[in-house]
């Protein structure tokens, strides 16, 4: 049976309040419109960015609804359904990674290798469609797209802008993660922090995006990677994936960047938590000339005081959304690596849930049982 040009009825996770669970509902998906791309979701990956309004933590990241229901989900792979008759990149039967970031291809940020913003919309406008309108409706009321993708429904209406066609290839249970959690890690070490060969990495919080990091550090050369996390059984996945050595804080009485100093310091800290007090401990770990990224989100109106007497020895310190990488290209290279078996993601996945299970991968995920909880749909 065809939908196209017709609306679907399918099942999805919706945001009524922040600081509550998710309810599972019966939404109606319109048809694509113009520039717009439905796709069936097979997978989608549950991250703390998605968890923080369930939660009811403030961060920087600041939505607005206007009291409208929201589907979550930013991280996910599916198949093209329909495409609105403006579409070029994808056609129906193609597998996609949805993108939280968008990449048009054609405005002047799009155009500059520097950045990987584009003009085309933020993770604020694109929780509506063009005009202010929205593809998506419960009981006749319109629902809101998480940073424009809505991930966490069978079906899904995003812009062009914000899918990537990948390798037919590819194995869409796994590499929904691509899409928020291995891309900045990933390239947080191979694109901002481009870490050297031979050189000595420090990656604090062994979740989904640390793991990741890892990843890129191992995959860029590194010498040695040593993880830090409160969990023993992420030390064991994290040197499955190339850690040399793992510390976890509750183990020992030394604060742990006076255990890599007496060590000679890293050239490379990576904060993939989002915590001041983290982030002081990775500039402090670093050698003189030594380079922090910064990945994790910090909770809203944190600051990070650095002093310049490090800033003027050389140290340097960046940080940016997926990996400052072109979100497209980025997808397209990690999933054909994992297509190779030389990305080795699915040992971050933990368990796979599906679609009325939602609210126990945000309850595991906060109290440090996950890693990575995938919603299967198919």
């Amino acid at each position: 049976m065809t939908f196209v040009g017709k609306p679907i009825t399918c099942k999805a996770a919706l945001l009524r309040k922040e600081g509550h669970p998710l309810t599972i509902e019966t939404i109606t998906v319109d048809p694509p419109q113009g520039s717009e791309v439905r796709v069936r979701m097979v997978s989608a990956g549950v991250c703390a960015t998605d968890g923080h309004p369930v939660w009811g933590r403030e961060t920087d990241v600041q939505l607005d609804t206007g009291g409208r229901p929201m589907v979550l989900g930013h991280e996910g792979a599916g198949v093209v359904e329909s495409t609105g008759p403006e579409v070029t990149s994808v056609r129906p039967g193609d597998k996609v990674v949805i993108m939280w970031m968008p990449e048009c291809g054609r405005c002047a940020l799009c155009a500059n290798p520097r950045t990987n913003h584009c003009l085309s919309g933020n993770i604020v406008t694109n929780m509506y469609h063009e005009g202010g309108q929205c593809r998506t409706r419960v009981d006749g009321q319109p629902v809101l797209m998480f940073f424009g993708t809505g991930t966490f429904a069978q079906y899904t209406v995003v812009r062009e802008a914000q899918v990537a066609k990948v390798n037919p290839k590819a194995n869409l249970n796994d590499i929904c993660i691509i899409g928020c959690a291995v891309g900045t890690g990933y390239a947080g070490a191979t694109n901002i922090a481009k870490v050297q060969r031979g050189s000595k990495c420090v990656v604090w919080g062994l979740g989904a995006i640390g793991l990741s990091t890892v990843l890129g550090c191992r995959d860029a050369g590194a010498a040695e990677i040593i993880g830090i996390d409160r969990n023993d059984y992420k030390g064991e996945i994290a040197k499955q994936l190339g850690c040399t050595q793992f510390i976890n804080p509750k183990t020992t009485d030394k604060q742990i960047d006076d255990i890599l100093k007496s060590e000679g310091g890293v050239d490379y800290a990576f904060d993939c938590i989002g915590s001041v007090d983290v982030i002081d401990s990775c500039l402090k770990s670093l050698n003189p000339w030594g380079f922090l990224t910064l990945i994790g989100l910090p909770p809203r109106g944190k600051t990070v005081n650095i002093p310049s007497s490090r800033l003027l020895a050389g140290a340097h310190v960046s940080g940016g959304y997926y990996g400052n990488a072109k979100p497209r290209a980025l997808n397209q290279h990690l999933v054909d690596l994992h297509c190779t078996d030389r990305l080795p993601i699915e040992h971050m996945i933990t368990q796979r849930l599906n679609l009325d299970d939602i609210n126990k991968a945000f309850d595991d995920l906060k109290a440090g049982k996950a890693i990575r909880t995938v919603i299967m749909f198919d």
